[in-house]
């Protein structure tokens, strides 16, 4: 049985068992003020799990008013999460009509038929919504999550600078919970800018790692921005914070060091950076960019009996598939054959396995996300470990 059909059930004999307490502590009721046959109707149904009906039922007999209310929000919620959309419309429009509610039980009702709204696509509504529970709302808690749901209805649309903006208006206690996202928005703005005159982009990704110090992301394209003008030291120090943002993504800077390093005529440092990271943060793309280095400077025999240690102490399909190339090249024809095919095998299974994965949802794939595809949460995304990985 899943998760919501424990939870209607349950649900419903709250809200039966507090209508019927209700109805007898009222004032003026008498106690032979019996329920009426939907209510017995309600509670059949319900004892025979045929929930659906049971909520008709109950929708009809409960009285709509401030104590009730909270119990239809919550019922209209499982609605929704069942992906019942139209269900969860209707009891919030229903309740909308209602010209005697409290004001606040107004702005909650509208705060939730938004969340219906975004869910099936009908983002104006939802949005019309918000803005309403924003400026009319005496209440900052409800205040700040209209204003939270409406920052991530403009994030669905893309429009990266509404949401920035709409979540800079969320106070500071309240700000921490969504730096990430909020680095990521600036980021978004950021990105297809890199390298145009003037320091609007270079702000935009200062203010990323303002909002979210650990944001990655900002301090990679921060180094691509300075490398697209040729200053060559300044994206070797955005490329060197990542290691203290976090360290299972020093391989991203790799490629991008040498690069930078490359042009100042200066390997022997990245050399020796490169085996400070080993020596803290072990990874295979570190192993394999150490081994290239040595291979360059000093042949193959070299690089092989490095990648043979290193192997023993962190063993990984790409380092195998490295020092297979390497036994190639020094292999005679004989042996070559051979070889060439277990590298062919080695390759399709390397080629099959994913290289990042999502660590909210498991989502795999080759590609770097900074947002989920799958559960499209940000900065979730990381490089796989282990033998298939780094």
């Amino acid at each position: 049985m899943s998760e919501y059909a424990l939870l209607i059930p349950m649900l419903m004999a709250a809200i039966a068992a507090g209508w019927l307490l209700g109805r007898y502590r009222r004032p003026g009721n008498s106690l032979q003020a019996m329920p009426g046959r939907d209510y017995y109707h309600g509670l059949n149904y319900l004892i025979h799990n045929k929930t659906d009906e049971a909520v008709e039922r109950f929708i009809r007999v409960l009285e709509i008013n401030s104590d009730t209310v909270p119990a239809y929000l919550a019922l209209a919620d499982l609605f929704r999460k069942k992906g019942e959309y139209e269900k969860a419309i209707e009891l919030h429009q229903t309740l909308l009509a209602r010209s005697d509610l409290l004001h606040e039980d107004f702005l909650n009702i509208q705060l939730s038929l938004a969340k219906d709204y975004n869910a099936v696509g009908l983002l104006d509504r939802a949005e019309a919504l918000l803005q309403s529970v924003i400026s009319d709302n005496p209440r900052d808690e409800l205040r700040h999550s209209a204003r939270r749901l409406l920052a991530k209805l403009y994030e669905k649309q893309l429009e990266w600078d509404k949401a920035l903006n709409t979540a800079l208006k969320l106070p500071d206690s309240k700000r921490t919970a969504v730096a990430h996202e909020m680095a990521h928005y600036a980021c978004q703005l950021a990105e297809g800018r890199l390298g145009e005159p003037g320091t609007a982009t270079e702000n935009r990704l200062k203010q990323a790692l303002k909002l979210d110090p650990a944001c990655v992301r900002a301090n990679l394209m921060l180094a691509e921005h300075k490398m697209q003008r040729y200053a060559w030291r300044g994206a070797i120090k955005h490329l060197k914070e990542v290691a203290d943002q976090d360290p299972l993504m020093i391989p991203e800077t790799l490629g991008l060091l040498y690069q930078c390093y490359t042009e100042l005529d200066n390997i022997k440092v990245y050399l020796s950076y490169l085996e400070q990271c080993l020596a803290q943060y072990p990874s295979t793309t570190l192993i394999v960019a150490k081994a290239q280095l040595l291979q360059a400077s000093y042949g193959d025999q070299a690089a092989a009996e490095y990648i043979v240690d290193a192997l023993k102490k962190h063993p990984s399909l790409r380092g195998f598939n490295y020092l297979i190339d390497l036994q190639l090249q020094q292999s005679d024809i004989a042996v070559k054959g051979s070889l060439s095919t277990l590298r062919e095998l080695t390759e399709q299974l390397a080629q099959s396995k994913p290289r990042y994965r999502c660590g909210q949802c498991g989502y795999d794939s080759k590609t770097l996300y900074w947002q989920c595809p799958s559960c499209k949460t940000w900065d979730s995304t990381r490089p796989v470990q282990g033998l298939e990985g780094e």
